[in-house]
């Protein structure tokens, strides 16, 4: 049975080398001829993945929409493939592309030949509750690689915050913030139509660019002190921003999710509700407190290279491809840290091989990798 991993933009390849590793590399990765911007698009990617796979095969899908793609039309067309879909980020809103992407989306989750990740336990028991399901999940954290930091030799600006990104951003209360802190410079990079929406209602304390390069981006992120992200969802968002933020030595004040409590506990960040005080009163503080937000800022990134690294994701990734059951991390680790990666790094030197002891024993280790994710589940 082969294991394919399908993804909708093939300038992903640059950041996938790390999973040419002894657990990942017998997945065949599949990309598009050109990134995928409309459901057309996807669909016509998921056929051809579709076509060049055969009976049982699995199909491993970067972006969780194209799983359900996948799914629907193994369904229609009567086609036996085991689905994965990485990292649902299925929003709770009441519009119409809302109630339509629920429709799709529930059946799939509640199939048995359908497994799944998530980058927060609670936002899978936050998707449970929105769908009525009863679904198990795997957590999964996106990876944090090197590739987010830049070389910025430039001047960090006095009392200046940023925020920028196009998923799940709340717009319109970061004016309101922005607003109620005219003292605050706002250095905002919105989307081209969010720009077009809201930019009547810019104060004088806000400078908004749309659409600009990545470079540019980490640029003026970096001239800001604070990363400053309000969100209008429980589903991910902003991580990648949140990542970029962290490798560039930025603290993050974001909104309080299901998704964000995963990531942004003890000091590695700030969380705020809905109260305009409560932004205002952080954002002043970690402003006034330069001291505090690197500290902060240093946790959150200490926190990504431990739990969201390349290493990890990818032994995570192969559990995920090889296992039938999907579940939670254990609450209680069977392995301490420590002895757990001492047993990742033996398995390759074991993996194959034709000394009885070593075949024993590469069994024996398998066996205790699936009792530490799988015991003592909560």
């Amino acid at each position: 049975m082969a294991i394919y991993m399908l993804f909708d933009n093939p300038a992903d390849k640059q950041n996938m080398t790390f999973l040419n590793g002894y657990e990942t590399a017998k997945i065949r990765q599949v990309y598009p001829s050109q990134k995928c911007n409309s459901t057309k698009e996807m669909l016509t990617a998921c056929k051809d993945m579709i076509r060049q796979s055969a009976e049982g095969d699995t199909i491993i899908c970067w972006y969780d929409f194209m799983a359900v793609l996948c799914w629907w039309l193994c369904k229609v067309q009567f086609k036996n493939r085991k689905i994965i879909a990485l990292n649902i980020l299925l929003k709770d809103k009441a519009t119409a592309k809302n109630k339509l992407a629920k429709f799709l989306y529930k059946p799939m989750l509640k199939s048995k030949k359908v497994q799944a990740t998530v980058t927060s336990k609670k936002y899978g028991e936050h998707l449970n509750e929105m769908l009525g399901i009863q679904k198990q999940y795997t957590l999964l954290h996106d990876t944090y690689h090197g590739g987010y930091s830049i070389e910025y030799e430039g001047k960090v600006n006095p009392n200046t915050v940023f925020c920028g990104g196009r998923n799940g951003r709340d717009w319109e209360l970061l004016i309101r913030i922005a607003q109620a802190m005219p003292e605050v410079t706002f250095n905002c990079v919105m989307p081209k139509d969010k720009y077009e929406e809201y930019k009547e209602n810019f104060g004088k304390n806000m400078v908004v660019k749309s659409d600009i390069p990545e470079q540019e981006f980490l640029e003026f992120m970096c001239q800001s002190q604070l990363v400053v992200t309000p969100l209008d969802t429980e589903a991910p968002a902003g991580l990648i921003a949140f990542y970029q933020a962290a490798a560039n030595g930025k603290m993050a004040i974001t909104s309080d999710t299901v998704t964000t409590q995963e990531y942004f506990a003890d000091g590695r960040g700030a969380l705020c509700g809905k109260d305009i005080e409560d932004w205002k009163n952080k954002i002043q503080y970690y402003l006034q407190n330069r001291e505090e937000a690197d500290v902060s800022a240093a946790k959150f990134k200490s926190f990504l290279e431990r739990e969201c690294s390349e290493e990890k994701f990818r032994f995570e990734w192969a559990c995920v491809s090889e296992t039938d059951t999907i579940l939670y991390e254990p609450c209680i680790p069977f392995y301490d840290g420590q002895r757990f990666w001492y047993v990742l790094r033996l398995l390759p030197e074991i993996q194959g091989s034709e000394n009885r002891c070593g075949r024993v024993l590469y069994q024996k280790i398998q066996q205790d990798l699936a009792i530490f994710r799988i015991t003592l589940c909560a």
